[in-house]
C-alpha cells in the first residue's frame, strides 16, 4: 500500500503541504460492501436478520482493515453509525422499552474491527501516543479498578472503560494511519448512504410516531461527520460535499436533537475564525460561535428560543412535546452540582468508572443510574480530580495541533469539547469515542508530518519531496 503526500519546499519561509488522495486499492471491497448492503438490508429488515447483517458488516470491514490499514480510522466510526441506523436500540423510543441488547452487538462488531486494526498496525505503534493520552488511559484504568473493588457492577465498569480505551486506541490508529482526505471520502460515501437509510426508516415509522424524538447518539455521529463535510466542501468549493453534509445533518434534525444541531451551527464560525487573518474578525466570529452555542448549554436560553419557535404555527405542530422544553438541560446542570459533591467525597479518582450516580432531579425527584448525561459531570464523578486533570492535559495536546489547514477537524473537536460535552459524554461513550479519537489522531498526524517535513525546509528550498509511508522521503 502506497500513500503519498506531495510536499513542496517553497523559496520563502513557508511550508506548503498538498495532500493527494491515494489510489483506492480496495475498490472491489467497497463495491462489494455497498452492493451487499443495498441487496440484503431490505431482506434482513423483513426477515429479522439485521443482527447477523451488522455482524457480517463488521467482519467485512475487519477484512478491509487487514488488507489496507489506511481504512482503519474510518472503518470503526462508520460501522458504529451504520449499526445504529440498521439495528437501532429498542430503548430509543421514550418510555417504550428498556432493552439495550442491540448495543452489545454494536460493541462486539466494533471490537472485531478495532482488534483487526491494532494487530495489523502493531500494538506498539498504536499506543505510541502523546504522554497526556497515555496518562489519561492509566488514570481511567485506575478509576475502573477502584470502582470494581468497591462494589460497582462489573458490566458497567467494562462498558465505561471500553469507551475510554476506544478513544485512546483510535487516537493511535488515526495518528499512525490517518489521512484526512480518505476519511472525508469514506464519510461522504458510506455516511450519506447510512443517512439515506435512516430517512427510509423514519418514513417507515412516521405513520405510527409522526415527528418524534429518540434517544441515542446517531445524531451526534451524523453531526460531527456533517461538520467535516460541509466545512471541507466550502473550503474546496465542492457543493457535492456540502449537500452530503446537509443530508447527514437531517439525522439529528429529524430526531430533534438540539445539542447536535447547536454544535453544528457553532462549528461553522469556529472554522472561519481559524482562517481569518485579523484579530477583529476572529473575535467577532468567536462571539458568534458563543451565541450560537448558548441554547445548547444554558436551560433558560434554550427555553426562550423554544418558546419563540412555538409561536410559529407550523413549527409548533411539528416539534414533539418532549423536544419543546429544556428540562433535559436543567437535569444536566443539576448533575454537575452533584458530581462536584461526589468529588468532595472521593477527590482523586471520583467514585470510579462503572459506579452509580445519585442526584435529586427537579422534575422527576430522586434518581440513580450508572450513566451521566453531562459529559463534564461524567468526568468528575467517574474519575475525580486526577481524571479531570489528565483529560484537560489531553485536550491541550489536541488544541496545540489546531490549524487553519484542518479547519473542519479543528471546528469539530472544539464544538464537541465546548458544546456537546455539556449534554453527553461524547469523548467517553463507546458509540462516539472512536469518532473523536480518529479526528484527534488525524489532526495530530498532520501536525507531525508538518514538523518532520519542516526540518528539510532550511537546506532544501526550491526542491520537491514525496513522503511515502514506511519509505521516508524521496525526490518528487
Amino acid at each position: 500500500m502506497v500513500w503519498s503526500n506531495s510536499l513542496t519546499m517553497s523559496t520563502g519561509n513557508s511550508l506548503i503541504i498538498t495532500e493527494h488522495p491515494r489510489a483506492d486499492s480496495l475498490g472491489f471491497w467497497r463495491l462489494a460492501l455497498t452492493l451487499g448492503m443495498v441487496l440484503f438490508v431490505p431482506i434482513a429488515a423483513l426477515a429479522g436478520g439485521m443482527p447477523l447483517l451488522v455482524m457480517a458488516l463488521a467482519l467485512g470491514l475487519a477484512v478491509c482493515v487487514w488488507r489496507d490499514p489506511a481504512e482503519a480510522p474510518g472503518a470503526g466510526m462508520l460501522f458504529l453509525f451504520a449499526a445504529q441506523i440498521l439495528l437501532p436500540s429498542s430503548a430509543r423510543i421514550y418510555s417504550e422499552s428498556t432493552d439495550i441488547s442491540q448495543m452489545y452487538i454494536w460493541a462486539v462488531g466494533l471490537l472485531i474491527i478495532t482488534l483487526a486494526a491494532i494487530i495489523r498496525i502493531g500494538p506498539h505503534r498504536v499506543f505510541d501516543i502523546p504522554l497526556s493520552a497515555q496518562t489519561f488511559l492509566v488514570v481511567a484504568l485506575g478509576s475502573a479498578i477502584y470502582a470494581a473493588t468497591h462494589g460497582a457492577e462489573i458490566s458497567y465498569v467494562l462498558r465505561q472503560f471500553y469507551g475510554i480505551l476506544l478513544l485512546i486506541a483510535y487516537l493511535g490508529i488515526g495518528l499512525r494511519e490517518g489521512n484526512e482526505e480518505l476519511v472525508l471520502s469514506r464519510s461522504r460515501f458510506f455516511g450519506v448512504f447510512c443517512a439515506l437509510c435512516f430517512i427510509v426508516y423514519y418514513l417507515a415509522i412516521f405513520g405510527e410516531y409522526g415527528f418524534h424524538k429518540e434517544m441515542g447518539t446517531s445524531g451526534a455521529q451524523a453531526s460531527v461527520l456533517a461538520i467535516l463535510l460541509v466545512i471541507a466542501g466550502i473550503r474546496a468549493r465542492k457543493m457535492g460535499w456540502v449537500w452530503s453534509g446537509l443530508i447527514l445533518l437531517s439525522v439529528p434534525a429529524l430526531l430533534f436533537q438540539r445539542r447536535d444541531l447547536v454544535a453544528f451551527l457553532a462549528a461553522l464560525p469556529i472554522a472561519y475564525a481559524f482562517q481569518s487573518k485579523t484579530w477583529k474578525m476572529r473575535l467577532a466570529l468567536g462571539l458568534l460561535a458563543t451565541l450560537l452555542a448558548l441554547p445548547g448549554i444554558f436551560p433558560q436560553i434554550a427555553q426562550s428560543v423554544g418558546d419563540q419557535l412555538n409561536e410559529v404555527p407550523i413549527i409548533s405542530e411539528m416539534i414533539p412535546s418532549s423536544a419543546q422544553d429544556s428540562s433535559s438541560l436543567y437535569e444536566r446542570a443539576v448533575q454537575v452540582q452533584f458530581a462536584l459533591e461526589a468529588v468532595v467525597n472521593h477527590p482523586w479518582l471520583g467514585e470510579g468508572l462503572g459506579s452509580t450516580f445519585q442526584w435529586d432531579s427537579p422534575i422527576q425527584g430522586s434518581l440513580e443510574g450508572g450513566y451521566v448525561d453531562n459529559g463534564w459531570a461524567y468526568l468528575f464523578q467517574k474519575m475525580g480530580l486526577l481524571g479531570a486533570g489528565a483529560f484537560l492535559w489531553f485536550l491541550i495536546t489536541i488544541f496545540k495541533a489546531f490549524s487553519c489547514e484542518s479547519a473542519g477537524l479543528t471546528a469539530c473537536l472544539l464544538s464537541a469539547a465546548l458544546v456537546t460535552m455539556f449534554s453527553e459524554p461524547i469523548f467517553f461513550h463507546f458509540t462516539t469515542a472512536p469518532f473523536i479519537g480518529t479526528f484527534a489522531g488525524v489532526l495530530l498526524a498532520r501536525k507531525d508530518r508538518v514538523r518532520k517535513i519542516g526540518g528539510f525546509s532550511d537546506g532544501n528550498r526550491s526542491r520537491n519531496f514525496t513522503y511515502r509511508k514506511g519509505r521516508g522521503f524521496a525526490h518528487g
